[in-house]
């Protein structure tokens, strides 16, 4: 069975995005007043990167009490993404291949949404996720 789910029927919106310049604290703050875990980074009116709450926080330990780190030291460029098109199965094997738990989902280059880990069990577990009988009974 394949899946016609795409990554933007899951994906979270809208994108809370920061510059890379912001201080990383300033970023946590930002996370917890919006309540998500993911934010897009923008430079130039272009998303380059993405991060996570994990990330800055072991960004800011590994430097605390030194220096503070800024979300673009700390954020993974060129952030990991799929188009808004794409099955949830390609945004699955993204996550895997670039180690992370979420991805930039785009479409006609603009960054449309974030798509986590957690929405993609989420839909799993509310029967969200739709899957449709491959011919010959592949899988």
């Amino acid at each position: 069975m394949i899946d016609r789910t795409s990554s933007s029927d899951l994906a979270s919106t809208p994108v809370v995005a920061v510059r890379p310049e912001l201080d990383a604290m300033a970023a946590l703050y930002e996370m917890y007043a919006r309540e998500v875990h993911h934010l897009a980074v923008v430079a130039d009116d272009d998303v380059v990167g993405l991060v996570s709450a994990a990330e800055l926080l072991q960004g800011i330990a590994a430097r605390y009490p030194k220096a503070a780190a800024t979300v673009g030291s700390l954020c993974v460029v060129p952030g990991p993404r799929v188009e808004a098109t794409d099955g949830i199965e390609v945004a699955a094997q993204r996550m895997i291949d670039a180690r992370t738990d979420a991805v930039l989902v785009v479409r006609d280059g603009h960054v449309c949404g974030v798509l986590t880990a957690v929405d993609l069990v989420r839909s799993i577990a509310q029967g969200r996720a739709a899957p449709v009988e491959v011919e010959g009974g592949g899988r």
